[in-house]
Protein backbone atom coordinates (compact mmCIF):
# COMPACT_ATOMS: atom_id res chain seq x y z
CA UNK A 1 0.00 0.00 0.00
CA UNK A 2 1.34 3.44 -0.94
CA UNK A 3 2.18 5.72 1.95
CA UNK A 4 2.99 9.00 0.20
CA UNK A 5 4.62 10.63 -2.78
CA UNK A 6 8.03 11.52 -1.45
CA UNK A 7 9.92 13.09 -4.34
CA UNK A 8 9.91 14.13 -7.97
CA UNK A 9 12.94 14.07 -10.28
CA UNK A 10 12.75 16.09 -13.50
CA UNK A 11 15.23 15.71 -16.36
CA UNK A 12 16.68 19.07 -17.39
CA UNK A 13 18.98 20.26 -20.13
CA UNK A 14 20.16 23.16 -17.96
CA UNK A 15 20.05 22.34 -14.24
CA UNK A 16 21.32 25.79 -13.26
CA UNK A 17 18.53 27.50 -15.20
CA UNK A 18 15.94 25.30 -13.51
CA UNK A 19 17.50 25.96 -10.08
CA UNK A 20 17.25 29.71 -10.64
CA UNK A 21 13.63 29.42 -11.83
CA UNK A 22 12.53 27.39 -8.81
CA UNK A 23 14.60 29.36 -6.29
CA UNK A 24 13.39 32.76 -7.50
CA UNK A 25 9.72 31.99 -8.07
CA UNK A 26 9.17 30.00 -4.88
CA UNK A 27 11.78 31.71 -2.65
CA UNK A 28 13.37 28.45 -1.51
CA UNK A 29 17.07 27.55 -1.41
CA UNK A 30 18.32 24.23 -2.74
CA UNK A 31 19.33 21.53 -0.28
CA UNK A 32 22.09 20.48 -2.72
CA UNK A 33 23.12 21.85 -6.09
CA UNK A 34 25.78 21.40 -8.75
CA UNK A 35 25.79 21.60 -12.55
CA UNK A 36 24.20 18.14 -13.01
CA UNK A 37 21.85 17.81 -10.02
CA UNK A 38 19.85 20.17 -7.82
CA UNK A 39 17.45 19.14 -5.06
CA UNK A 40 15.01 21.17 -3.01
CA UNK A 41 13.41 19.94 0.23
CA UNK A 42 10.07 21.67 0.63
CA UNK A 43 8.53 22.64 3.99
CA UNK A 44 6.37 19.47 3.97
CA UNK A 45 9.56 17.41 3.37
CA UNK A 46 8.65 16.57 -0.25
CA UNK A 47 11.81 16.53 -2.36
CA UNK A 48 11.99 17.98 -5.86
CA UNK A 49 15.10 17.58 -8.00
CA UNK A 50 16.35 18.58 -11.42
CA UNK A 51 19.06 16.52 -13.05
CA UNK A 52 20.92 16.30 -16.32
CA UNK A 53 20.66 12.74 -17.67
CA UNK A 54 24.22 11.59 -18.33
CA UNK A 55 25.91 8.20 -18.31
CA UNK A 56 23.65 5.21 -17.70
CA UNK A 57 20.79 7.46 -16.52
CA UNK A 58 20.58 8.92 -20.03
CA UNK A 59 19.38 5.49 -21.23
CA UNK A 60 16.26 5.80 -19.07
CA UNK A 61 15.36 9.47 -19.48
CA UNK A 62 14.68 11.64 -22.46
CA UNK A 63 14.45 15.39 -22.38
CA UNK A 64 12.03 16.33 -25.17
CA UNK A 65 11.31 19.96 -25.93
CA UNK A 66 7.55 19.42 -25.89
CA UNK A 67 6.33 18.73 -22.36
CA UNK A 68 2.62 19.40 -22.66
CA UNK A 69 1.60 15.96 -21.34
CA UNK A 70 2.17 16.79 -17.67
CA UNK A 71 2.09 19.62 -15.17
CA UNK A 72 3.75 19.81 -11.78
CA UNK A 73 1.61 21.07 -8.93
CA UNK A 74 3.00 23.45 -6.33
CA UNK A 75 0.92 24.90 -3.49
CA UNK A 76 1.82 28.36 -2.24
CA UNK A 77 0.64 30.42 0.71
CA UNK A 78 -0.21 33.52 -1.33
CA UNK A 79 -1.14 32.88 -4.95
CA UNK A 80 -1.55 36.57 -5.79
CA UNK A 81 2.01 37.34 -4.62
CA UNK A 82 3.38 34.35 -6.56
CA UNK A 83 1.46 35.45 -9.67
CA UNK A 84 2.92 38.97 -9.39
CA UNK A 85 6.41 37.48 -8.91
CA UNK A 86 5.96 35.32 -12.04
CA UNK A 87 5.00 38.44 -14.01
CA UNK A 88 7.99 40.36 -12.62
CA UNK A 89 10.29 37.48 -13.66
CA UNK A 90 8.71 37.70 -17.15
CA UNK A 91 7.55 34.08 -17.05
CA UNK A 92 4.80 32.83 -19.34
CA UNK A 93 1.56 32.47 -17.39
CA UNK A 94 -1.90 31.19 -18.30
CA UNK A 95 -3.62 34.26 -16.91
CA UNK A 96 -4.69 35.55 -13.54
CA UNK A 97 -5.36 33.00 -10.76
CA UNK A 98 -8.69 31.26 -11.27
CA UNK A 99 -11.11 30.05 -8.57
CA UNK A 100 -12.12 26.37 -8.76
CA UNK A 101 -15.30 24.74 -7.37
CA UNK A 102 -13.25 22.46 -5.07
CA UNK A 103 -11.86 25.47 -3.21
CA UNK A 104 -8.45 26.03 -4.77
CA UNK A 105 -7.19 28.93 -6.87
CA UNK A 106 -4.62 28.29 -9.59
CA UNK A 107 -2.72 29.48 -12.63
CA UNK A 108 -0.07 27.91 -14.88
CA UNK A 109 3.55 28.96 -15.38
CA UNK A 110 5.77 27.69 -18.20
CA UNK A 111 9.48 27.49 -17.37
CA UNK A 112 12.42 27.84 -19.77
CA UNK A 113 12.36 24.09 -20.55
CA UNK A 114 8.62 24.13 -21.36
CA UNK A 115 7.52 22.41 -18.14
CA UNK A 116 4.06 23.38 -16.95
CA UNK A 117 3.73 24.30 -13.28
CA UNK A 118 0.25 24.52 -11.80
CA UNK A 119 0.53 27.01 -8.97
CA UNK A 120 -2.28 26.59 -6.45
CA UNK A 121 -3.47 28.03 -3.19
CA UNK A 122 -5.48 25.60 -1.09
CA UNK A 123 -8.15 26.44 1.49
CA UNK A 124 -6.49 24.13 4.05
CA UNK A 125 -3.77 25.22 6.49
CA UNK A 126 -1.29 22.56 5.31
CA UNK A 127 -1.83 23.28 1.61
CA UNK A 128 -3.31 19.87 0.83
CA UNK A 129 -6.88 19.11 -0.20
CA UNK A 130 -8.89 17.02 2.24
CA UNK A 131 -10.56 13.95 0.78
CA UNK A 132 -14.15 14.30 1.92
CA UNK A 133 -15.08 10.93 0.41
CA UNK A 134 -12.53 8.34 1.69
Amino acid sequence: MIQACSHLVIAAKDVECMRIFFEQLFEVAPYFSNSEFCEFVLPNQFRLAFFKPVGKAAQFFSNPKERSQVSYGVTVLNIEATYQKALALKLRVSGEPKDHPWGEKSFLVIDAEENRWEITQSPSKNGMLVNLHP
